[in-house]
């Protein structure tokens, strides 16, 4: 986790940051059993570390948050969407695309790619122009098109070119429903046949409502992460604490301008007051 915060940290500096956890409870399951069904049971090993992180993240001085029935994306959203409304910048660590629909003015998504010290920043603009959509219009798609990744179909023969072609049209899901009798037959078969997948994707794929991510008590944590340095050295791991030193270098100082979590493994993270364009 340090090497990847280190990493993190080049995108930054950040003035608050916090890390969000899955909590064993899944309220999306819950309503469809079959939800990420399909992988693999998580490793013996990986999954004691990840229940002892909690405690020894609390204990180095690091924000951690957990809601029952809520996954760490769930958090991030929640953390974002506080921070805009303060006027913070916020970047989002995290490997799950849903993300991408929280991309906006002073939100950016921070995704790893083959592995966490090469990350793709995605903002609004980087987004349309890979997806063909706005942000705000990616969870739309994602639901025509579907997610395997989390065991979700959706409209059969709807990829991501047609999802977005059709949403540029229409808007939205909502709309393009609406529009069916003036869409090819093809086409408009497809989209009933798989209207009950597109709707239950739509619900499964936004974020919870009505968390609270607590930025108060993060902002007043202190210094992000100065506390895991420390803690670091006393279990004898002198080189990541070195890394992540050399990266937090500077960059804690300034007024508090955004809020930020890191999600281990997936973290929002907040840039700094005034990040050059």
């Amino acid at each position: 986790m340090a090497s990847m915060l280190a990493s993190t940290w080049r995108h930054g500096p950040y003035d608050v940051a916090l890390i969000a956890l899955d909590h064993p409870v899944n309220r999306r399951r819950e309503l469809f059993p079959a939800y990420k069904a399909q992988r693999s049971p998580t490793d013996p090993g990986l999954r004691a570390v990840l229940s002892a992180l909690p405690d020894l993240l609390t204990g180095a001085g690091v924000p951690v948050r957990i809601r029952e029935g809520a996954e760490a994306d769930d958090l991030l959203a929640a953390a974002a969407d506080d921070g805009d409304r303060r006027g913070w910048r916020t970047d989002l660590l995290s490997s799950d695309r849903d993300l991408i629909a929280l991309v906006g003015p002073r939100v950016r998504l921070l995704r790893p790619r083959r592995r966490f010290a090469d990350l793709a920043v995605e903002d609004a603009a980087a987004v349309e122009a890979e997806h063909g959509v706005p942000a705000h219009r990616y969870r739309d798609l994602a639901a025509l098109r579907g997610d395997p990744s989390d065991g979700l179909e959706g409209a059969p023969g709807i990829g991501p070119a047609t999802a977005a072609r059709l949403l540029r049209a229409f808007e939205d899901v909502p709309s393009l429903y609406r529009a069916l009798a003036d869409l090819p037959p093809r086409t408009a078969d497809a989209l009933r046949r798989g209207r009950e997948a597109v709707e239950r994707n739509l619900l499964l794929m936004a974020p919870l409502p009505h968390l609270d991510a607590d930025l108060d008590a993060a902002l007043a944590a202190g210094p992000p992460l100065a506390g895991l340095v420390g803690d670091l050295e006393a279990r004898g791991a002198g080189a990541a604490a070195a890394r992540l030193r050399r990266a937090l270098g500077g960059g804690t100082a300034g007024a508090p301008s955004a809020p930020g979590a890191p999600g281990a493994p997936k973290p929002p993270m907040p840039p700094p007051p005034e990040r050059p364009a």
